[in-house]
């Protein structure tokens, strides 16, 4: 439209207005106000919650930092005699433990209504379903079977890893591979179970109270038994008490011999850069690592473990094996730290005395040069200063770098441990996002259901109005 034609509109507006016309002027179009309504807000709310809880992870998984990795159940040739005897892979491993666990869960289940049946099958099923120690002690000989080849998997997966930056070959570690797989992992097994095995074994025969420990004082096994006499049942539980306990020295074993294992290879060869960088981006670092894992496995199996004690009541051989799996733990690591900062010693020192030397030798130079003018002069001054800075900010920071070896590894080995109940956090919060979704969007589709008929009727009122 040209200038023309708008400004005719505007004179032909100007002039009717001016007459006095009864007319309307055509009512100009004006911009829908704004609803406040928030139904749209509350579902885009939801969704935003949904991605956060459940969109992907952008960082790559770290298969060494998962303790439960699918890796760490396969099989390891060793001579551990119950290793051995458990299949390969983690889905016919998990496999096998299950059907052992059930299988001796209705083993006690048959002994139960072959010694203590009272005739009623439903009613001796529900006591024996009702019983504290047979609802968990399936439970806790399931978790020793995964113990027992995660144990073995994070220090089989770990172990070349841990001499990565270490001048020693390949065929000396197989050597020490294979003593620490060696025939004498059933010996030491053994010789650590044993004393807790023969403890059962003296409570289970002497005990005036023994059904009153593991059953509870109110069961109603006690009351339809001679308690003055050791049941079928009884020598099962015994059995499983046995075969966990040879577990445990497996897991103990570990632990204390991976920790001399490290010991004697750090006693025979040194690392291969030298010492200021071996600090800096702390290449001991791989040999607490599977240490730092074993604490987050003692820390899952020592949380079920004391639920088990504190929901059954059970022996104080039990509270004594979780005080020496955590002592083994932070022996294991004291004796690596110390093998660490041992071997380091030695370098740490020589680097400070030439820095040393270094520095006394730029104090003289300093101490001798003459007040000459001249910018030659101001710059071989400027020079040696600089070199004597250097030297005392290397100085602190080898001195800094070697003392406070090990803290962040003890944090990290905290860290670890407290891993499984961080997972299990982040799982809670995840489901909990899930659920804030659900309902901010069920309240957003109620809102936006009960506001739908009026926006319906206004609608249909407008064409009404403008024919009017």
């Amino acid at each position: 439209m040209s200038e023309g034609d708008h400004t005719e509109t505007r004179e032909t507006q100007w002039l009717e207005e001016a007459k006095g016309s009864s007319a309307p002027a055509p009512a100009q179009p004006q911009p829908a106000a704004r609803s406040k309504d928030t139904g749209p807000v509350l579902p885009a709310l939801g969704m935003k919650l949904v991605e956060t809880a459940f969109r992907g992870k952008e960082r790559r998984p770290d298969p060494d930092g998962d303790i439960f990795d699918a890796a760490n159940f396969k099989q390891v040739k060793n001579s551990w005699w119950l290793d051995r005897l458990l299949p390969d892979g983690a889905r016919k491993y998990f496999l096998a433990a299950y059907v052992i666990c059930t299988g001796v869960w209705l083993i006690a289940l048959v002994l139960r209504l072959m010694e203590a049946g009272t005739g009623e099958l439903s009613e001796d099923l529900w006591y024996f379903v009702k019983d504290k120690q047979w609802q968990l002690q399936p439970l806790l000989l399931f978790v020793h079977f995964i113990c027992l080849r995660l144990f073995k998997g994070i220090y089989s997966r770990n172990f070349d890893r841990a001499f990565t930056h270490l001048d020693v070959q390949q065929g000396e570690l197989e050597t020490f591979k294979r003593w620490f797989y060696g025939r004498r992992v059933n010996l030491f097994a053994i010789a650590i179970a044993l004393p807790f095995i023969a403890w059962d074994f003296l409570f289970f025969a002497t005990g005036e109270k023994f059904y009153e420990t593991i059953y509870g004082a109110d069961s109603r096994y006690l009351q339809i038994i001679d308690t003055s006499t050791r049941t079928a049942e009884a020598w099962l539980l015994l059995t499983i008490w046995t075969f966990e306990w040879l577990m445990f020295g497996f897991y103990c074993y570990l632990m204390l011999s991976g920790a001399f294992v490290v010991r004697a290879i750090l006693r025979k060869h040194d690392f291969v850069d030298s010492v200021d960088l071996v600090l800096t981006e702390r290449q001991y670092r791989p040999m607490f690592n599977v240490i730092a894992q074993a604490g987050s496995l003692v820390f899952f199996y020592g949380l079920i473990h004391l639920g088990y004690m504190l929901y059954t009541k059970s022996a104080d051989s039990d509270i004594a094996g979780l005080i020496l799996l955590v002592t083994l733990l932070s022996t294991s690591f004291g004796i690596t730290w110390g093998a660490v900062r041992a071997e380091l010693r030695g370098n740490v020192n020589a680097a400070l005395e030439e820095l040393e030397k270094s520095y006394r030798s730029c104090r003289e130079k300093l101490a001798t040069m003459k007040d000459i003018p001249g910018i030659d002069d101001d710059i071989q001054r400027i020079q040696v200063q600089l070199k004597m800075q250097l030297a005392l900010q290397q100085l602190d920071y080898l001195q800094s770098k070697y003392e406070s070896l090990g803290r962040r590894e003890f944090l990290g080995l905290v860290f670890k441990m407290l891993a499984p109940v961080g997972s299990v956090l982040a799982r809670i919060i995840r489901w909990g996002s899930l659920l804030a979704a659900i309902g901010l969007g069920s309240a957003a589709a109620l809102g936006v259901s009960e506001r739908q008929p009026a926006n319906v009727g206004t609608e249909a009122e407008a064409p009404a109005n403008a024919g009017e």
